[in-house]
């Protein structure tokens, strides 16, 4: 039983590399993130790149204003303890594939908000859940958030 539902998966993950050839769609801890990438550039006014960009997913397509995307589909994100990107889209998708925004915008609220967190030096990442990052969003200056298409507004 669990055979055939993996050679599912993988027939599935083939399927989505020819359909977006932008991403790598592996199993391996990556399929959710290049799943959101997708998602986003097709509700957002951004360019997913075509290879892998040190810390940054896209640009907007308006100003090339650079771009991080992290996507769950469980209670939180990754995000990096000693980079910062310009913009960050933070998204949840759910198992229906909706998509829903819970930060959008310039990354100076996670900034001040990481700087008051106590810092567990081990990890190079912090956990930000979603109720923290739908709270940061509220502080983004609306200036610096990623237009959406106008079929998604």
């Amino acid at each position: 039983m669990i055979v055939k539902k993996i050679e599912q998966l993988f027939e599935i993950v083939d399927e989505l590399k020819l359909n977006y050839p932008k991403k790598e769609f592996t199993l391996d801890g990556r399929l959710v993130g290049d799943i959101g990438e997708i998602l986003a550039e097709q509700i957002y006014q951004i360019e997913i790149f075509n290879k892998v960009v040190k810390d940054y997913d896209a640009k907007t397509e308006y100003d090339e204003s650079l771009v991080q995307i992290k996507t769950t589909m469980k209670d939180s994100i990754w995000y990096p303890r000693d980079k910062h990107p310009e913009r960050l889209l933070a998204i949840e998708v759910s198992k229906q594939g909706k998509v829903k925004e819970l930060y959008n915008g310039e990354t100076s609220p996670f900034i001040k908000y990481l700087e008051k967190r106590k810092r567990n030096e081990s990890y190079n990442y912090y956990t930000i859940t979603k109720g923290i990052l739908i709270k940061l969003n509220k502080e983004v200056d609306e200036k610096t958030r990623i237009k959406k298409r106008p079929e998604n507004r």
